[in-house]
């Protein structure tokens, strides 16, 4: 768990969307553009940091991604669901 605000090991900061660098560059996006993930269950702005994950996957921190988290879906301990889907919208770009 990272509790600082830059990860040591990643050098990420807190608001970091992990993108997968095919994906960053289908979006004309970079390391450190704006963006903003919503669904039904809420809002987040963060900046692009590309990362060796999955084309077609997002990763952002916790807690800060609770935001984006569906409370019905929950284990039977309150457990949430960490899998969300979002929108990837350009906040700005430049």
């Amino acid at each position: 768990m990272v509790q600082e605000r830059k990860d040591a090991i990643t050098g990420a900061f807190r608001e970091a969307v992990f993108m997968n660098a095919a994906d960053a560059n289908k979006l004309g996006l970079k390391t450190g553009d704006a963006v903003i993930l919503k669904n039904e269950s809420g809002e987040f702005q963060g900046r692009v940091y590309i990362a060796p994950i999955q084309p077609g996957n997002l990763q952002i921190h916790w807690p800060e991604g609770n935001v984006l988290l569906d409370k019905s879906k929950r284990s039977r301990e309150g457990v949430p669901d960490y899998n969300a889907v979002v929108r990837l919208e350009v906040k700005d770009h430049g």
